[in-house]
């Protein structure tokens, strides 16, 4: 990532939550697209919300965590690219995930355990994913 574009956002996730897994290049890579709240001025038009997407083990781990109302902090880097019909999308790509509120400890842990046991995820590589324990000092 390069260091003129990182960026930290804090929110409640609104609408759906989408998960699917994509095929990049032959690969199967786990996708996961949330919306985020956030506040509108008078100047500015409606919008759904931040749009965030997450790759790979996190958004297989976000998926296990996350529900609409989630509070998380999302650390990350913005990325524009062609939607459908040549429109621009705006979007943040996560690269660390803190849960805040209102997310599904329990199935997040069963998740976290399963990616350890397919060799997914190493041992001590999930404090840099997932810290709850930390989220309390944020509320």
């Amino acid at each position: 990532m390069a260091w003129n574009n990182h960026v930290a956002v804090l929110g409640d996730i609104t609408g759906d939550i989408y998960y699917d897994v994509l095929q990049i290049s032959n690969q199967s890579v786990p996708f996961l697209r949330v919306y985020m709240m956030i506040n509108e001025t008078r100047e500015a038009r409606e919008v759904k919300g931040l749009r965030i997407v997450f790759y790979g083990v996190l958004a297989e781990l976000a998926e296990a965590h996350l529900r609409t109302g989630s509070r998380i902090l999302v650390q990350g880097h913005i990325q524009l690219r062609k939607g459908k019909n040549n429109v621009i999308v705006s979007e943040v790509v996560a690269e660390h995930v803190i849960y805040i509120r209102n997310f599904d400890q329990e199935k997040g842990t069963r998740r976290l355990k399963e990616l350890k046991a397919a060799g997914k995820i190493q041992s001590g590589v999930e404090e840099r994913l997932d810290l709850p324990e930390f989220a309390e000092a944020l509320e």
